[in-house]
């Protein structure tokens, strides 16, 4: 009877000590739901908090980009243009075919019409080289814009100014012939003027 006593001590106590060994769970750990707001939670056995679960980032949306001029998109067109010595009051003065010497300056003056919102450009071309260009911003559906040129001797023969739009078309040219007086004017060293241009409202 003795015996038979001793062991049940023996397992009771081997139980006890096998229950204490053994880590104890706390039931109230927060759901996996709670975890998805990115706080911290304590690790139940080791009681050391364990790394937030952050929720995955939201999809990135694209701005929209910038619309591009295109070719033939509102193409725009030059309802007047003049080869001339000066601008007075938003109109030229006069309007060339042939230049002498004597004139340094000239201006090429244009009459745009629905090109508002979009760029013009007047390229100066001398014997098929281009020889300046002078960019404009269109803010009406009828702008005058003009640009100047400063001539020097040696750069006689045929010339041409085109007016182009935002998108790269040519949609008007203009021609004249410049002409010296002399081959030893034409020798003379000369240093021209930067381009310059204006532009204006109706």
């Amino acid at each position: 009877m003795k015996l038979q006593h001793g062991l049940l001590v023996m397992l009771f106590a081997a139980s006890v000590s096998a229950q204490a060994a053994q880590p104890t769970v706390d039931s109230k750990v927060a759901p996996a739901a709670a975890a998805q707001t990115g706080t911290t939670n304590t690790n139940p056995v080791t009681g050391s908090p364990s790394a937030a679960i952050k929720p995955a980032p939201a999809a990135k949306t694209t701005a929209a980009e910038p619309m591009v001029e295109q070719a033939g998109f509102s193409i725009g067109s030059v309802v007047r243009s003049a080869i001339t010595t000066a601008v007075e009051n938003r109109e030229p003065s006069n309007n060339l075919q042939t230049v002498g010497s004597d004139q340094n300056q000239l201006y090429f003056f244009t009459e745009l019409r629905d090109m508002s919102g979009q760029t013009a450009k007047h390229r100066w071309e001398h014997d098929g080289k281009v020889m300046a260009e002078v960019e404009f911003n269109v803010k009406g559906p009828r702008w005058r814009v003009w640009s100047s040129k400063t001539f020097v001797p040696g750069w006689a023969g045929d010339w041409k100014v085109s007016v182009v739009n935002g998108a790269g078309d040519v949609i008007s040219t203009k021609t004249f012939s410049y002409e010296t007086a002399s081959a030893q004017q034409a020798a003379e060293p000369a240093t021209p003027a930067a381009p310059s241009g204006m532009s204006t409202p109706q």
